[in-house]
């Protein structure tokens, strides 16, 4: 199979020893640096967009030449990923391409499978790619396709090389069926956060923001003692092993539900005759105001008391003050 992949080497002589001791470096066919050395990812985060998340209910069974005991029932979520371009308002100000380490050639086909925990016709160990996992516990896992040129067979037809990138996710039931629910009710899932994965490598950065990520994958040849596919050429007395694909460590999958009424609509479709109930309302009380102090001051004028016109000068003075006082305090309360 010709997977046309340049030579992967580690270098443990590092120039910048004050960033990082040791990197993976790429060579071509006549022993030239393609790329400056890709270290293992760093603390930072790469985003995927999601694409349509579907849910599957199968239900299976074949038991040739022996009597069926039944169909044996299984479900899963699977969605298609892309990369994001750049979108400072999703904090994205920078774009990620993918590839393996010993091509150029950008993988553009990534997929998400979600399954169940102690799923029950799982078993508690299950195969992933030629590891043992527990299917009981929360966990998951990357795993790739090395793509390889096909000049075609009866079977096959010619093809390019081409690579695949692979997440698999284990939830407890109540996660997975609040996913479940999410799709029934149409809504999908804006992006897939990387935090932390094993076999990812980026180009040291000061940011958190990382750009373009090398995989070296554990995809071995057929055969279960075959090497690697990226064979790694590591110098002698170096006990350096560098990670390959496995474990993610750090994930998020992000789900948004939005309001159908804009606060904007919410404001025009306010009546008009509100605002104007609420203006006569408010001059209807600065009226009651002056009303009240003027029959208090006729009330006293033509009573009997016996009071001097200089008396009633003076008491009409702080009437007025207390009235226009409460005018001021209701108009700018």
């Amino acid at each position: 199979m010709d997977y046309q992949l340049n030579k992967i080497k580690l270098n443990n002589d590092s120039e910048y020893s004050s960033l990082y001791s040791w990197s993976l470096e790429e060579f071509d066919s006549e022993d030239n640096k393609v790329k400056e050395g890709f270290i293992p990812m760093q603390i930072g985060s790469v985003y995927l967009s999601v694409e349509k998340l579907v849910y599957h209910n199968n239900f299976e069974g074949s038991k040739y030449g022996q009597e069926s005991s039944g169909f044996i029932e299984s479900e899963h979520i699977s969605g298609e990923l892309k990369t994001q371009k750049k979108d400072f308002q999703l904090h994205q100000p920078t774009s990620n391409t993918f590839s393996m380490f010993g091509t150029d050639r950008k993988i553009k086909n990534f997929s998400i499978q979600i399954y169940k925990t102690d799923n029950g016709d799982r078993g508690k160990l299950s195969s992933f790619h030629g590891k043992k996992i527990d299917s009981k516990k929360e966990n998951a896992y990357f795993s790739a396709h090395m793509g390889w040129k096909e000049d075609g067979d009866l079977d096959v037809a010619p093809h390019a090389a081409e690579d695949s990138l692979y997440i698999s996710i284990f939830l407890k039931e109540e996660k997975f069926n609040k996913i479940v629910k999410h799709i029934n009710d149409g809504v999908n899932a804006q992006f897939f956060r990387i935090g932390h994965a094993e076999g990812f490598y980026n180009m040291w950065t000061p940011s958190i923001h990382l750009e373009d990520i090398k995989i070296l994958s554990d995809q071995k040849n057929f055969g279960k003692d075959e090497p690697y596919v990226q064979q790694v050429e590591i110098p002698k007395e170096c006990d350096i092993t560098p990670p390959r694909l496995g474990r993610l460590y750090d994930f998020s999958i992000y789900f948004s539900i939005e309001s159908n009424i804009s606060v904007d609509d919410n404001i025009e479709n306010i009546d008009e005759d509100d605002y104007k109930d609420d203006f006569e309302s408010d001059n209807s009380v600065e009226d009651s105001w002056t009303e009240v102090v003027s029959h208090q001051l006729n009330q006293i004028e033509n009573s009997g008391l016996n009071l001097s016109k200089s008396s009633l000068v003076a008491l009409r003075l702080p009437l007025w003050i207390i009235a226009i006082t409460l005018l001021l305090i209701f108009f700018y309360k």
